[in-house]
């Protein structure tokens, strides 16, 4: 049994296959566990009933991302559901532990293991059985007790990994060629290393940005959005006379196909200019900032999850790299119609010079908690296939992929990386 008063402080977070089967039982465990043993639950069968107008994607993570414990129900073709992977996914992410518990016959239960072994990643876990009709509550009770307790060892982990971030020794030179490593006819991924604002004579600058396209305030430090934003800038004797940028991506977001209005997709990706004509950025060589949705707000308690998975990494990367075709194919314009700016370009174009280079951070690493391997890889083997794609087009003009790393210790950690990737 557990103890009452702890019970009351923990939250219990049910996901489940969309079927009749796991919607009964996920309905029983969760009024059990709320209403005789004391825990706060939250299961969508349950909580979404009669809310009209209640945006329930942003309700199901905003309570994932508050929980203690995640169970997953289990049964045949669990792990095929679309939603229990994202849940899962989330709860992995916000460092949430996951509880996987089995809800079919015990014959069937090793074909379960299997085919959630991939897919969930969850096979290493500990797997407790539970049916309604002869349920156990003392091993679920006793799972949930220390699991509550793994989860805020674990956030506070997290969380003191992220202070001592802050104090990381920063690379002693901004430099986009550290290391280079031939993949394709003589383009290039490379490594670049230090302050990604300060970086001289690249045409693309990445930015990682939340989903309602608001760039961090200029005085964040630490902070990419903050650097470009106040980098891009037109400042003169220390005084902001045009927040170029943020008008130039409010343009897009409020006036753009595909757009419309705020908050964005995640993963999507919005170009700007790289700024004013007299900012820093600009001098520096910078012509256009990529802004990817890769932090998702919650409008309920304003926290923030980073992007979560490899998969959405991957593609996130990828729309960065087919919107650097299409802004070629445009030459250069970029601007809603009907605006000054794509006139602007329209009368530019003529004159446009292909874009030959692109630099990314680390999309969710350092702030957003996840480490500096689990980042780069799918994003390494992304520039690799999508530059090995590509070699053989007449028109393609990309010559070189950079990974912006800020610390010393990262920098060896991607090297060794990078080089393994693309020479296999």
């Amino acid at each position: 049994m557990p103890n009452v008063e702890n019970a009351r402080h923990i939250k219990v977070f049910i996901s489940y296959r969309n079927i009749e089967h796991s919607k009964a039982e996920g309905d029983f465990l969760a009024t059990q566990l709320r209403d005789v043993f004391g825990y706060e639950v939250f299961i969508d069968t349950q909580e979404l009933k009669n809310k009209g107008g209640v945006k329930w994607q942003e309700l199901i993570y905003d309570n994932i991302h508050t929980s203690d414990v995640l169970i997953v129900l289990l049964e045949q073709e669990t792990h095929l559901s679309e939603w229990v992977q994202r849940e899962v996914d989330v709860a992995r992410g916000a460092h949430v532990s996951i509880l996987p518990i089995v809800i079919i016959e015990e014959n069937e239960i090793a074909k379960v293991l299997r085919d959630v072994q991939n897919k969930l990643a969850i096979s290493e876990m500990q797997f407790l059985n539970f049916a309604s009709s002869h349920p156990n509550y003392t091993p679920i009770l006793e799972s949930i007790e220390s699991l509550s307790k793994k989860t805020r060892d674990s956030q506070k982990a997290w969380s003191d990994r992220l202070r001592d971030l802050r104090f990381a020794r920063k690379a002693p030179i901004d430099n986009p060629f550290h290391a280079h490593f031939d993949v394709a006819s003589g383009r290039k991924i490379c490594l670049a290393a230090g302050d990604m604002s300060q970086m001289q004579n690249i045409d693309v600058l990445v930015n990682t940005e939340n989903n309602y396209m608001q760039m961090a305030r200029i005085y964040e430090s630490n902070v990419l959005s903050s650097a470009l934003r106040r980098e891009g800038s037109w400042v003169k004797q220390g005084k902001m006379l045009e927040d170029t940028v943020q008008l130039d991506l409010d343009l897009q977001v409020t006036k753009g196909d595909g757009f419309g209005s705020r908050p964005i997709e995640m993963e999507q990706v919005i170009p700007t200019r790289a700024g004013h004509p007299k900012s820093a950025l600009v001098k520096n060589g910078a012509r256009y900032i990529f802004h990817a949705s890769t932090v998702y707000v919650h409008p309920h308690n304003r926290k923030v999850t980073p992007i979560q998975t490899d998969a959405a990494v991957t593609h996130t990367t990828l729309n960065c790299l087919n919107l650097l075709m299409e802004v070629n194919a445009n030459k250069g314009v970029i601007s809603p119609e009907g605006t000054e700016a794509h006139e602007r370009e329209q009368e530019a174009a003529a004159a446009f010079t292909p874009i030959k280079s692109i630099i990314f951070p680390l999309f969710g690493a350092g702030q957003g908690g996840r480490s500096t391997l689990e980042v780069a890889s799918p994003m390494i083997f992304c520039f690799r296939d999508f530059l090995r794609k590509h070699d053989n087009q007449p028109d393609f003009t990309l010559e070189s992929i950079h990974l912006c790393v800020y610390t010393e210790v990262d920098v060896a950690i991607v090297e060794s990386l990078m080089g393994y990737i693309c020479n296999a």
